[in-house]
C-alpha cells in the first residue's frame, strides 16, 4: 500500500505572520536553524505563502548594491527595509501537499517548484506539518531493507 504524507511529516515547521516584519521574520527563521522556507500564515494558520531564502535576497536588491556584502554594509536603508516591509510583501506563491496526497505526488512537487521541503496543509489550507526530501528518502531506503 503506497505511504501518505501524514505517514512521513513531521508537525515541527517554521511559520511566520504574513503581518510580521521581514526583520521579525528573518529573526525568527534564524533561531530556529531548522529550514530552508517558512510557511507564511495568517491569522486562522492558513498558509498564504512561502517565504525563503531568495525572496529575502530579492527584497535587499542586492545585485543593485554589489553583491551581498555591498548591501549589508549599506546602512541605515537596510534597517528601514527590514522594518517597514512585511513578509506578505515578500513571500513566494504558496507551494503545499495535502496531508492526504501519496508520497509521489509530494516528489513531483518538491522536484517542480525546486523546493527540499514542502509544507502538509488539511483540507482548510491550515498548516500542519512538513515533509522534507529527506523524509522521504529515508522511508524509501528503510523500505528497500526489508
Amino acid at each position: 500500500m503506497a505511504k501518505l504524507i501524514r505517514d512521513l511529516m513531521t508537525t515541527e515547521f517554521d511559520k511566520v505572520s504574513e503581518d510580521e516584519t521581514i526583520y521579525e521574520a528573518v529573526r525568527k527563521i534564524a533561531a530556529s536553524r531548522k529550514t530552508t522556507i517558512a510557511c507564511v500564515v495568517d491569522k486562522q494558520d492558513k498558509l498564504r505563502g512561502l517565504l525563503t531564502p531568495r525572496d529575502i535576497l530579492e527584497a535587499f536588491e542586492v545585485r543593485k548594491f554589489g553583491g551581498i556584502r555591498g548591501r549589508f554594509f549599506a546602512g541605515p536603508e537596510v534597517l528601514h527595509l527590514l522594518a517597514s516591509k512585511y513578509a506578505k510583501d515578500i513571500m513566494s506563491a504558496p507551494v503545499s501537499v495535502h496531508v492526504n496526497d501519496g508520497v509521489e505526488e509530494a516528489i513531483n512537487t518538491m522536484l517542480d517548484h525546486g523546493f527540499y521541503e514542502l509544507p502538509v496543509v488539511d483540507k482548510d489550507m491550515k498548516v500542519i506539518g512538513e515533509v522534507s526530501y529527506f523524509d522521504v528518502l529515508i522511508d524509501s531506503l528503510e523500505d528497500k531493507k526489508t
